[in-house]
């Protein structure tokens, strides 16, 4: 059964001040998607080039550990998320791989998140140009399009067949089915008018023709596209990060700094997720309804919150014990046993969890079973 939420009373605890009891209640879900504050928001966000460095850092380093430390497929514990460090002294050499493999992924991630959306947004400004008799205008060309299947799989779980996959594509294919993606964004407002908004058509221009590329790669592919331009129609990433954050309503607790819960992810970290449209448009709905109740606070001064902001921020959340953001926080800033069955309840923005017509065909009853059935068995779990 899910873990109840703790009820404080003046019994069990030194008599506090309602301010204190005011305060032990806002962070007891402060990291919860309906309650996080601009400020909390902006503090994480803010710890997420620590939080890279560190998860990468850590990544190299036990890519040094003996075979013998790290386990065989075989024999490894299937519990474990997490391979323990055993190695913790490094000559000169490895140091300078460990920082040069951390150095290289900043690298790629910077690329990721500044220098390719610039590119994208120079070849839409240049769109009346022709390349090989043809109008190409925002486009990606096909090593641009294999190193983003590189920092997805890097910045992620690592999937290897996809970069094969991805590699097979002719430069041509990349070339217009990226075009074509680009040029049926939508341009309505995702508040005011969801169906419209959503990006059903530049998806399946770029998940029918290019192989290796399926509604998360599509995904991250039109985020790259939108960073730049109308706010409003910008695209989020689906990651696993935003996924188990904002649709599964999976974080760290106060009791475990770092998010053990293995009811969303299998051993190996990967998320538990069919990654079609349905999934996506849901995510798509949340990092909406996010958005718009976060700039609601924001100043007309500064800077309102961006969906690359809410990406980052996943992560953070994700990976929150190599964030630093702890230091100086004090425990009470991570929700205190907060039920899963209230996040697992939630209903996206719209009310919807089928994007178009076809899938709005399905049998509801069904449907309705089947969510049950998946709630009932993660409960009990």
């Amino acid at each position: 059964m899910a873990k109840k939420t703790e009820t404080i009373t003046g019994d069990s605890r030194p008599e506090r001040t309602q301010a204190q009891h005011n305060d032990e209640a806002k962070n007891a879900l402060s990291l919860h998607p309906c309650q996080i504050t601009l400020q909390t928001f902006r503090d994480l966000l803010s710890c997420y080039q620590t939080t890279v460095s560190q998860v990468h850092r850590r990544k190299a380093t036990l890519k040094l550990q003996p075979k013998s430390k790290r386990g065989s497929k075989s024999k490894v514990d299937k519990k474990a998320s997490v391979i323990p460090t055993t190695k913790t002294g490094f000559d000169t050499s490895e140091e300078q791989h460990i920082r040069g493999e951390t150095d290289k992924f900043l690298e790629l991630d910077r690329w990721r998140y500044e220098v390719l959306p610039r590119i994208v947004g120079e070849r839409k400004l240049r769109g009346g140009q022709k390349e090989g008799g043809e109008v190409e205008g925002a486009h990606l060309l096909k090593e641009e399009l294999v190193d983003i299947m590189d920092w997805k799989m890097k910045h992620g779980v690592f999937r290897p067949a996809l970069m094969g996959m991805v590699k097979s594509n002719q430069d041509r294919t990349v070339t217009k089915s990226t075009s074509t993606a680009f040029a049926a964004l939508p341009d309505a407002n995702p508040i005011l008018a969801p169906s419209e908004a959503f990006p059903r058509a530049s998806l399946d221009a770029l998940t029918t023709p290019l192989r290796g590329v399926g509604p998360a790669t599509a995904s991250l592919i039109l985020s790259i596209a939108t960073v730049l331009g109308d706010a409003k129609n910008q695209v989020p990433f689906y990651s696993d990060d935003v996924y188990l954050w904002l649709v599964l309503g999976d974080f760290p607790k106060v009791e475990d700094q770092v998010d053990k819960s293995p009811t969303h992810r299998k051993p190996s970290g990967e998320l538990i997720a069919k990654y079609n449209i349905i999934e996506y448009r849901n995510l798509w709905d949340y990092t909406q309804e996010l958005r718009a109740r976060l700039n609601k606070g924001v100043a007309e001064s500064d800077e309102p919150v961006s969906l690359i902001d809410i990406e980052k921020v996943a992560y953070v959340i994700r990976n929150i014990a190599a964030s630093g953001y702890h230091a100086g926080q004090g425990s009470e800033t991570v929700s205190k046993g907060f039920d899963v069955k209230e996040s697992a309840n939630r209903k996206p923005p719209n009310g919807k969890n089928e994007p178009d017509d076809a899938i709005k065909k399905r049998k509801p009853k069904e449907e309705k079973a089947k969510m049950e059935r998946r709630e009932s068995k993660r409960l009990k779990q």
